[in-house]
């Protein structure tokens, strides 16, 4: 499977590892590791499990099966708060221009909250 060693390796250097770093934190030789990205062999199931979860990606992208590399996020959403709500229930009574106000009022917002951080992040 070309697809899964070229993979492993990717993953492995996205995450900042040697393969001797890599094959001390996995349990196994750094020659298995090296024949598994230079496809001489296949990790066995629960390797490839440890290995995702080592790099941060999915069984599916290392196996080829998937596009995107992080695993799905299966938690759940915060509860809305009472603000949330408001927010929420209102905007669907709002007019075109009223949403657009809206959304200008909270961009500006986040663009002051980003020039205060930096602002902060100088004087330190």
């Amino acid at each position: 499977m070309k697809i899964l060693s070229q993979r492993l390796r990717e993953a492995r250097e996205k995450a900042g590892l040697k393969q001797i770093e890599a094959s001390k934190l996995l349990g196994i030789s750094n020659g298995t590791l090296s024949g598994y990205e230079r496809e001489y062999r296949d990790p066995d199931t629960d390797t490839l499990h440890k290995m995702a979860e080592l790099y941060s990606v999915s069984v599916d992208w290392l196996l080829g099966k998937s596009m995107y590399p992080s695993p799905k996020d299966t938690s759940q959403p915060e509860p809305m708060s009472e603000q949330d709500t408001l927010m929420f229930s209102n905007w669907k009574r709002m007019t075109e221009d009223e949403k657009q106000e809206a959304l200008d009022v909270i961009q500006y917002v986040l663009y002051k909250k980003k020039i205060d951080n930096r602002n902060a992040d100088k004087k330190e």
